[in-house]
């Protein structure tokens, strides 16, 4: 029997717990276990003592000893020898007389309380942050959402733990390549769309950390967003400004490109210069048109002198022009046929038949104001 009780103790002793035991008249007849070391007492230096005499007739200890003595179970926190320490009191019953006695067991939480209120320090520092600061498990349940995360989403805390996070924010983003990224890197950055409670998009630039939770110790994902819709919302608007300041220069080089000079009523003259490619060559078709209708123009002089090449595309495009004049009444004079240009047409075989041209720019005009009889 002694044997089987040294063996008992040993087990406790091992243990950082304290297992004690009380009769019905408050006498310590059990103390055991590793957790009486860091209060100064040896396992079985107190067996005998009584404890109300150990803590006071009217201490919390004696109250709760008599609450259990009386039948109740229950769990307790407190203070021995600056260590805090948290028992479980549980009536020991004999079927004929009762409540005999109190069996309990006692744990040192100094180094759990202290660690929740570094936790709590934590947070509170947290709470400053400006940023949205989310720590969520892998399957997506929140478990820390700070005062940022309130500001910036609209969920206060209480709303917002244990609630899927994805779900929560209706995420719009790259979030596979996120997790991807984060199972093999231990880390992302990305930026991603979140709706907030009263329907509002925001865009954050955020930063995921693969690390272990506190609440809980397994894996769980840090989230620091930034609310960066402002500033996204500022370089959409300046890249449209930017984008119509572009349009406007194109349109403005087009008009200057294709400038359409009256020379007289009835004569205008259109000076091309630089390469001709479709899109210029439907610029050009639309200005003289558009001269043409607007004035009462007979005569166009289309100078190609600055145009460097002139291939099928470009010998096409003055043709069409010279067709679409002559729909309005007028005539069209090429000038400006450098002798490479003029064998470069024959080769390719346009028909200028119904095209009058002329070497320069003088005659050309010459040649408008004879056919006026000027």
């Amino acid at each position: 029997m002694l044997e089987r009780l040294d063996a008992v103790r040993a087990i406790f002793n091992n243990l950082d717990v304290i297992v004690w035991a009380v009769d019905s008249g408050g006498t310590i007849v059990v103390s055991e276990g590793g957790g009486l070391k860091p209060l100064g007492l040896p396992p079985g230096t107190i067996v005998g003592q009584n404890f109300y005499t150990l803590y006071g007739e009217s201490s919390d200890g004696v109250n709760n000893m008599q609450r259990a003595l009386a039948g109740e179970t229950l769990v307790v926190q407190h203070s021995d020898h600056g260590h805090d320490l948290e028992s479980r009191f549980v009536p020991v019953r004999d079927a004929d007389e009762g409540v005999v006695g109190v069996i309990g067991v006692t744990h040192d939480i100094t180094e759990r309380l202290r660690g929740q209120a570094e936790l709590r320090e934590q947070a509170e520092l947290l709470d400053l942050v400006h940023d949205a600061i989310i720590v969520r498990r892998l399957d997506g349940a929140i478990t820390y959402w700070n005062r940022g995360a309130e500001r910036t989403y609209g969920y206060s805390r209480e709303e917002a733990l244990g609630r899927d996070l994805h779900a929560l924010l209706h995420t719009a983003g790259e979030v596979e390549e996120g997790r991807r990224r984060l199972l093999a890197d231990g880390f992302w950055d990305g930026e991603l769309t979140h709706t907030c409670r009263d329907g509002r998009q925001v865009i954050v630039a955020t930063r995921w950390v693969l690390k272990r939770d506190p609440a809980g110790g397994a894996l769980a994902v840090l989230k620091i967003d930034t609310d960066i819709t402002a500033r996204k919302q500022a370089e959409e608007a300046e890249a449209r400004r930017q984008d119509e300041i572009i349009r406007a220069q194109a349109v403005a080089i087009a008009e200057l490109s294709t400038p359409l000079i009256p020379i007289t009523d009835e004569i205008l003259v259109m000076p091309l210069i630089g390469m001709l490619d479709s899109m210029r060559a439907q610029q050009v078709m639309q200005s003289m048109l558009a001269g043409l209708a607007n004035g009462r123009g007979k005569f166009v002089i289309l100078d190609i002198t600055g145009v460097p090449v002139v291939d099928t595309a470009v010998a096409n495009a003055l043709l069409r022009a010279a067709q679409a004049a002559r729909l309005l009444g007028a005539e069209v004079i090429l000038t400006g046929i450098r002798p490479e240009v003029a064998q470069t047409l024959v080769n390719l075989q346009a028909d200028f038949t119904n095209l009058i041209t002329r070497g320069t720019l003088q005659s050309g005009i010459a040649h408008a104001l004879g056919r006026k009889g000027l």
